[in-house]
């Protein structure tokens, strides 16, 4: 009967286990540009994340390639499954994003601007009650909006003080909403709306990252790094197995990540010689369980791509 109790006993924690690994550069399809395949593996890892019982977390505690973290660590206590998976999905697809902008841009494409929404929204400034987060701007007192920039341009003839006519859309609807501009405190004769703004791009030729049911923005330098390898005439990766993982940003730098001990051996399992990790991993990624794999810390897009084009080919 004890043994039927701890076997249903659900504890706060996860057990954290190395998952599938796959070539980043398999997801990448691009049209309309030369490409040129990779030799080389660009592996992306991911971490199996499980509930445990008593009998489960003894087993993890034994086994060096499992780490047991609290669940609040991983989501918060009111979240459903469904909810989780919508938010990791959600957070794949915007990783997908800031891969492409950072690898296309770093090429020298221009990437196209679609959009230039509201995404924050200053308490107790003009916009406060008359704007709203999601709010995509059109156009300024008739000025046409395209860039982000375009609304500081459309305020310099303006003064703290006048009122200034928005076009904007709304959940699908056009509409127009009026303001009065306030002034700036660090430079009073300067106007204000109280808005933060985010311009929206789309790369100048089709580019997809096809990652299937995998959720999170762990992946982000390896799509990157597969996006500019397979624009690149030559072999970045020398014919290596490189793995890695690390979030990406727009400025180019890579965040850190959960499970990089479960990743180290992932990526030794799948034949990888080299890992690259975020810096901020690097010290944890040391206690891994692993044989001779090298860990290569990494700040930025720029410090991954100059590593690999040092490599001797394999």
């Amino acid at each position: 009967m004890l043994v039927v109790v701890f076997w249903n006993l659900e504890l706060p924690y996860l057990a954290w286990s190395a998952g599938p690994v796959s070539d980043a550069a398999d997801a990448v399809a691009i049209e309309g540009q030369d490409v040129y395949d990779p030799e080389g593996e660009l592996l992306m890892l991911t971490v199996v994340s499980q509930d445990v019982n008593v009998f489960e977390a003894l087993i993890a505690g034994i086994d060096p390639t499992i780490d047991l973290v609290r669940k609040e660590r991983v989501r918060p206590p009111d979240e459903t499954d469904e909810e989780y998976r919508e938010r990791v999905l959600t957070q794949m697809d915007d990783s997908q994003i800031r891969a492409i902008t950072v690898a296309l841009t770093r090429l020298g494409f221009e990437m196209v601007p679609t959009d230039v929404i509201v995404i924050e929204i200053v308490e107790g400034l003009p916009a406060d009650g008359v704007l709203e987060p999601g709010d995509s701007l059109t156009t300024v007192d008739g000025s046409e909006i395209v860039r982000a920039s375009d609304v500081t341009a459309a305020l310099e003839d303006n003064e703290p003080g006048e009122v200034i006519t928005l076009g904007i859309t709304r959940g699908g609807t056009d509409m127009e909403v009026s303001l009065e501009l306030a002034p700036r405190e660090e430079d009073p004769d300067s106007p204000i709306m109280g808005i933060v703004v985010r311009e929206l791009t789309e790369p100048p030729f089709p580019v997809a990252i096809e990652a299937g049911n995998v959720g999170g923005p762990s992946a982000g330098m390896m799509h990157t790094l597969a996006i500019i390898d397979t624009l690149t005439p030559g072999e970045m990766t020398r014919g290596h197995v490189i793995a890695g993982t690390g979030t990406i940003q727009y400025d180019g730098s890579v965040g850190n990540i959960g499970g990089v001990r479960q990743k180290v051996a992932a990526a030794e399992a799948a034949g990888a010689t080299v890992i690259l990790v975020p810096a901020g991993n690097y010290d944890e990624a040391l206690t891994a369980e692993r044989d001779d794999i090298e860990i290569v810390p990494i700040e930025t897009i720029d410090d991954a791509v100059e590593y690999l084009e040092n490599l001797e080919a394999a």
